[in-house]
This record gives structure tokens, C-alpha cells and sequence, in this order.
């Protein structure tokens, strides 16, 4: 097992903890960490590539936010930064979700979506106006939209790359 196979998932579950500990002000720990994902990847040009799939959860945080659904204690910057550590997980440490069926994306997107976001409540990294409950339906029906999209859209670009090199 080479170095990369232990560092990428261990990396995002320190990139995940920084970030909702540290807030803003550990953001030195996330972006090192990062900055070595790309050193280390085997695929760094496809990394590159799914980078702007984060706006997506970006986009979905950044609703929730204003329609109340969140309310942070600081304006979170730790959180974008979260998102891009996020996806780079798609075409390595959770490639294995690509086999999956929709069906089971879903499950996974929702309940997982949900944990994370109920576990930074109880670190105390977000708020939750409208209470633990109505946040988790909402989150659930999100994380169950948007999860599946991610995995799809990560393998669609990591193959469009690969045809693309075979053809120049």
C-alpha cells in the first residue's frame, strides 16, 4: 500500500476537523493538507478538474444560510474550504460509490449529509434556528439531491479527462 492510500482519507478526516474546530482560524492545517493532496495524488490534473463541483455545496450551504436554515458564528470561509476538501474524496478515497445504484446514493448522501452537519451543530461550529429535527429533514432531502449528483458529475469529468488524453 503505497503512501497516498492512507494519506488521502486520513487527510480529509483532519482536513473535516480543522475546519469545523478551528473555524477560520485553523485554516493554515486545511490548506497545507490540501496542498499536499496535489503533491501526492496520483491524478493531479483530474483533481483540478472536479475542483469547481465544491460551488455546488457552496451554493447549497450558501441558501440554507440565508434562508435560516444556518447561522454561523463567523462568516465561514472554513466551510468553502471544506467543500473543496470534499470533493477531491470522489475519484479516490469514495471511488467506490461509483458502482453504486442511485438508490444507495441517496441513502448514503442523506444520512451522511445529515451526520456531518448534526455532528458541526454539536461542535458548535453552526447554529440551528429552526431546531435539530427540521434541520435534519432538510439536510436529508438535500444531502439525498445533491450527493449522487456529486459522484456522477466527479466520475463524468475524471472520464472526459481520460478520453481527452486518449485522443490528443
Amino acid at each position: 500500500m503505497t503512501t497516498w492510500h492512507w494519506f488521502q482519507p486520513v487527510s480529509f478526516q483532519l482536513i473535516w476537523v480543522s475546519t469545523v474546530l478551528g473555524g477560520n482560524q485553523w485554516l493554515v492545517v486545511p490548506l497545507f493538507l490540501m496542498c499536499l493532496h496535489f503533491v501526492l495524488s496520483p491524478c493531479r490534473r483530474e483533481d483540478i478538474k472536479v475542483l469547481p463541483l465544491a460551488l455546488m455545496g457552496v451554493a447549497l450551504d450558501a441558501t440554507l444560510t440565508h434562508l435560516g436554515v444556518f447561522r454561523f458564528p463567523q462568516s465561514p470561509i472554513w466551510l468553502l474550504v471544506l467543500w473543496f476538501g470534499f470533493v477531491l474524496n470522489f475519484g479516490h478515497s469514495l471511488k467506490f460509490l461509483r458502482k453504486l445504484r442511485i438508490f444507495w446514493l441517496i441513502v448514503i448522501g442523506s444520512v451522511g449529509g445529515c451526520y456531518a452537519y448534526l455532528a458541526s451543530w454539536k461542535l458548535d461550529a453552526v447554529v440551528l434556528p429552526f431546531g435539530v429535527l427540521t434541520t435534519a429533514c432538510v439536510l436529508a432531502v438535500c444531502w439525498a439531491i445533491i450527493f449522487p449528483i456529486l459522484v456522477k458529475a466527479d466520475l463524468y469529468i475524471r472520464r472526459e479527462d481520460v478520453r481527452g488524453k486518449n485522443h490528443s
